[in-house]
């Protein structure tokens, strides 16, 4: 009501309940809100869990506690009665469409199942929401601007950036050959996970647009690992943000591994595998099928609002040359050929008036460009490269199917022969045993016997170590594939998870029209009097 100019009564606030204006709070969009004083955030009244992975689910139970944090190697803890827990997950599910984890294998049933669910006391929305909000205030945001000056001889000198993170307070210069190098070490190490992409190379001349459209995709890459909460881990990665000499010299005096990611993580327990879903490849098939159009119509939306910012720049800039024509008029007209002429200084005047309004009509254009660019067209984009990033890990997936499958066939096959010779081996060394029995005890007939059980007896064990040496490599293989099938279950799932950031995307992008809007609105209210008290009175012009 003070933004109308009305007295702050209850009689006017009645009257104007359905008039009052959105409040306008200047500079609420540059406040750092993770960095207020923790007084200042909400309070949380339930015990605060640490967030490794920011998608689990909160639930509450009296007696039956809820297993579904990452452990160190990334992949969930199993607990000691994991049937019993398991059903407590799909009991909670069950009313609310399911998730993934109340569709996993092998799920409590029976006493087990009635007795979670006797424990389960309801799924706490407000303690969700309070996580959410924690961990959200707790990913690191990375910030990446130009170095002042460019280095290298003349004819090659290269860009350099400077990488901020906010949460570990570091501050490192990189170049984008850094930003590659790291890239390629975490598809090797990580070929199931959603990698973000990196905006192209381009070789030659570079211009500042160019130039500018590699930093906003240099800034989504880092920030969509900062919230992988995986990669966001890797050694390598926090060694890229927090390393202050050159990334070149480090790399020199670092050991790095490139093995993918599971051959630290095996053996592992075999009751892992009821964690996957047993429909986990129908739904990979049906995202995979989903994903091409989803991606067109992503840039097709960026493309369409990245012209809704250009023609918001264009008014921007002709409400900005009309003000200076204005004034230019203004200052024509501001001697009339009558000499005691009024209306005529009255009419110059307003047009003085009226251009700073239209200044200000430009810079609320021009700030509505600036924040639909840094803003939603971010976003749109943030979300599209998401989708690339998951259609390129099941691509990676597909290749490798038959690859895998190749490598199990050819072990078995080679488990099957072995068998089938270590069975004619063991055959001709008892025949070779009963002839030297049956003998007619000469001595040198003996020693051939002899010599030939031990020659069947060296060919017996080197067969049975092959046998069992692939047997071994099969069941590793084995846990290898349940680990793949594992973590597309746990990407999948951080995919379906991010599609809330979404709802943040549309609510930022509406409340920044409104701000403008109502910005346009205080303007042209402003305004308003100005225009009517220009003359208008014919007989005043004579």
């Amino acid at each position: 009501m003070a933004q109308k100019n009305m007295d702050l009564t209850i009689e006017n606030l009645i009257a104007h309940r359905e008039d009052l204006p959105f409040p306008h709070l200047p500079g609420l969009d540059l406040l750092d809100f993770g960095s207020l004083n923790e007084t200042n955030s909400p309070r949380i009244s339930h015990p605060v869990h640490t967030m490794t992975d920011p998608w689990r689910n909160s639930v509450l139970s009296t007696s039956v506690p809820i297993h579904n944090k990452i452990n160190g190697n990334g992949y969930p803890s199993i607990p000691p009665s994991s049937s019993s827990t398991i059903g407590t997950v799909e009991t909670l599910h069950s009313g609310r469409g399911g998730s993934l984890n109340g569709r996993a294998r092998g799920a409590g049933t029976g006493a087990g199942a009635e007795a979670s669910e006797a424990a389960i006391v309801i799924v706490d929305p407000e303690s969700m929401r309070r996580e959410m909000y924690q961990w959200l205030m707790n990913v690191d945001v990375i910030r990446i601007t130009f170095a002042p000056e460019k280095e290298g001889i003349f004819l090659f000198k290269h860009v350099n950036y400077i990488v901020e993170s906010k949460n570990r307070q570091k501050t490192v210069v990189r170049r984008y050959s850094d930003f590659y190098w790291m890239l390629e070490v975490l598809a090797k190490k990580y070929p199931y996970r959603t990698l973000p992409n990196l905006p192209p190379k381009r070789l030659g001349v570079t211009d500042e647009a160019f130039l500018e459209r590699r930093l906003r995709g240099l800034t989504r890459f880092m920030n969509a690992l900062m919230r992988h909460p995986i990669l966001r881990d890797d050694p390598l990665v926090v060694a890229f943000l927090t390393e202050p000499v050159e990334f070149a010299v480090w790399k020199k005096d670092a050991t790095i591994s490139t093995e993918d990611e599971f051959s630290a993580k095996l053996p592992i327990p075999r009751s892992l595998t009821i964690h996957i879903p047993e429909n986990l490849d129908a739904e990979l098939e049906s995202v995979k099928k989903r994903l091409p159009a989803s991606i067109e119509y992503y840039r097709s939306m960026v493309h369409l609002l990245g012209r809704v910012q250009k023609r918001a720049e264009a008014n921007a800039a002709d409400f900005t040359r009309y003000s200076i024509a204005l004034n230019a008029l203004a200052d024509c007209e501001r001697k009339c050929h009558v000499d005691d002429c009024y209306n005529c200084g009255q009419l110059s005047q307003g047009y003085n008036k009226i251009s700073v309004h239209l200044t200000t009509v430009s810079n609320i254009l021009d700030e509505q460009a600036r924040a639909t660019q840094r803003g939603m067209v971010e976003s749109l984009k943030r979300h599209r490269d998401l989708l690339v990033s998951v259609s390129e890990m099941l691509h990676r997936r597909d290749q490798s199917r038959s690859k895998e499958g190749s490598v199990a066939e050819m072990l078995k096959k080679r488990i099957v022969t072995n068998e089938a010779k270590l069975k004619s081996l063991r055959a001709a060394s008892a025949s070779s045993t009963a002839e030297s029995n049956s003998g007619s005890g000469v001595g040198s007939a003996a020693a051939v016997g002899v010599s030939g059980n031990n020659s069947h007896d060296g060919q017996i064990e080197r067969v049975a170590n092959s046998i069992d040496s692939d047997r071994a490599d099969l069941e590793l293989h084995g846990q290898r594939v349940t680990l793949i099938q594992h973590t597309l279950w746990m990407e999948i799932s951080y995919f379906h998870k991010s599609h809330a950031m979404i709802a943040a995307m549309y609510q930022t992008f509406v409340h920044e029209q409104m701000k403008t809007s109502q910005s346009m609105y205080d303007n042209w209210r402003a305004l308003s009097p100005v225009v009517h008290d220009l003359p208008m009175d014919v007989n005043g012009f004579n």
